[in-house]
């Protein structure tokens, strides 16, 4: 019973520690298009096995495969930017109704790309 039992709990710390480690953060700085050039700091949490990202507050339907993140959110206009990035090099794009808004590099948090 106690080896039953000491399995049961090796194998939810194993689960919780594999569900956790399902997100992956990256830190994107990107800049504005328009000719000011504002340049921006953003964090978006992605879970490739859920297919949903996190970017601020909000949490979209995403596509996610090995090599791009693709998705859409709205950051307060009440017009949805489409975001994609392409996991091989950590560029990120950032389009609206009026064509691409951002252009940027985005690393994961712990430092690669």
């Amino acid at each position: 019973m106690r080896a039953f039992l000491g399995t049961l709990v090796f194998a939810g710390f194993a689960a919780a520690s594999h569900a956790k480690a399902e997100e992956v953060v990256l830190s994107c700085i990107i800049e504005e298009t328009a000719t000011n050039h504002a340049r921006r700091t953003w964090e978006i949490a992605f879970d490739q096995q859920n297919q949903i990202v996190t970017f601020g507050k909000t949490v979209a339907t995403a596509a996610i495969s090995e090599a791009k993140i693709t998705f859409r959110v709205d950051l307060g206009t009440g017009v949805p930017f489409s975001f994609a990035i392409d996991r091989a090099t950590g560029l990120i794009r950032v389009t609206g109704s009026s064509g691409v808004l951002y252009n940027g590099q985005c690393k994961t948090v712990n430092g690669t790309s």
